[in-house]
């Protein structure tokens, strides 16, 4: 492509979880989306944070923008239909709690672009039917999984496909935060409300079945087999742990099937020395380890090896400095999702809808194994 830049126009949804306590992860994004993608060598495109909004109050809305130190022309509404009914934007950024589905819908009915965090829904059905608004409107829909999009993960895809560690047979991917769930979540809190969809499997153990995911041949990326298990956080009901053991065809005709392992934990936590992996790829030639928050991991090891129970691996790469200075990394799915606009595409090809939508089937399969359920206003599909 030439030096023709597309312009995409953000604008997002504030969502904060307690009065004056701005969202986070809508941030992050907004700060990331300031930083001119040249500095990461996109050339492409530009990005322009244009507006946001909160259902609270305008003055919320306007608190997030000072707050972001976004440009002057960014405006603030006070309410979600102002925003998705502007003219002038293109697309939409959603990093509401719980309510991804109707606001969604709400942006996509309107004819927005949509990028929206994880998780993308609460559950298939409302993803599935995303997915026929989108195709109908004939607008641009991901899910904003912000870990597929870190360089880490595109060198461990390139790895995988260049047969880096021969065939995949087995794959763990944990994610736990060590938080002492009776002292660090205060009654509200997002990560064990029901009402927001909270508990260690929606929360985090997304990451962890992404990172599976991955891993897998495209074309056998869906499970033939689960079986799972939680813990319940029992002030609220939530899932404190959950594991997940999921079994996929083999990758050839007369390879080995693989096993995967899932585990998510607001108790327990995935790395307790600071030397402790949360990804293990394993082949028959070799292993690939993902270290630190599996959402933005620190360091990626490739560790060569030879059969047999004797033969210890060679490490062949040790990298620890997996992001430009400055970014927090949540520019690279704004990227994806203003290149594929730009190439006229409703979904990303390395996000496709059919892993969103597999992604969101297990976690419904693991919640009717365990019972685990929420409230009808946010499992319904209005």
């Amino acid at each position: 492509m030439d030096m023709v830049q597309h312009r995409t126009h953000f604008r997002g949804h504030v969502s904060p979880s307690t009065p004056n306590q701005i969202s986070l992860i809508s941030a992050e994004f907004a700060k990331d989306l300031l930083t001119h993608p040249a500095t990461r060598e996109r050339h492409d495109i530009v990005h322009l944070l244009s507006g946001t909004a909160s259902s609270r109050s305008e003055d919320v809305a306007q608190e997030f923008i000072t707050a972001v130190q976004a440009p002057s022309f960014c405006q603030a509404y006070g309410n979600y239909s102002d925003l998705v009914n502007c003219p002038t934007i293109d697309v939409i950024y959603i990093a509401t709690h719980s309510h991804h589905f109707q606001n969604a819908m709400l942006a996509l009915e309107a004819g927005k672009h949509v990028l929206c965090e994880k998780i993308f829904t609460v559950y298939a059905g409302q993803a599935k039917k995303l997915f026929t608004v989108a195709e109908k409107k004939q607008r641009f829909l991901m899910e904003g999984l912000w870990t597929r999009f870190l360089p880490v993960s595109v060198e461990v895809r390139q790895l995988l496909q260049a047969g880096a560690i021969g065939t995949v047979t087995r794959v763990f991917a944990d994610n736990g935060l060590g938080m002492g769930p009776y002292s660090d979540f205060p009654p509200g809190d997002r990560m064990v409300v029901k009402e927001l969809a909270g508990g260690a499997l929606l929360d985090l153990g997304v990451y962890s079945i992404h990172w599976i995911l991955q891993a897998m041949p495209k074309a056998n990326h869906r499970p033939i087999q689960i079986l799972s298990t939680t813990t319940e956080y029992p002030i609220s009901g939530v899932d404190e742990t959950t594991t997940i053991l999921m079994r996929f065809a083999p990758s050839t005709a007369d390879g080995p099937k693989i096993q995967a392992t899932v585990s998510a934990s607001l108790r327990a936590i995935t790395d307790p020395d600071g030397e402790t992996a949360a990804v293990h790829i394993q082949g028959d030639q070799g292993e690939i380890q993902i270290y630190g928050w599996p959402w933005c991991p620190s360091r990626l090891r490739v560790i060569r090896r030879r059969p047999g129970m004797d033969n210890r691996g060679t490490i062949s790469i040790d990298k620890t400095d997996l992001l430009p200075d400055g970014l927090y990394g949540l520019c690279f799915e704004a990227d994806e999702v203003a290149h594929c606009i730009c190439q006229g595409l409703l979904e990303s090809p390395e996000m496709p809808w059919l892993e969103s939508l597999t992604v969101m089937e297990i976690m419904d399969t693991v919640r009717r194994e365990n019972n685990l359920w929420f409230p009808d206003e946010i499992e319904t599909l209005e």
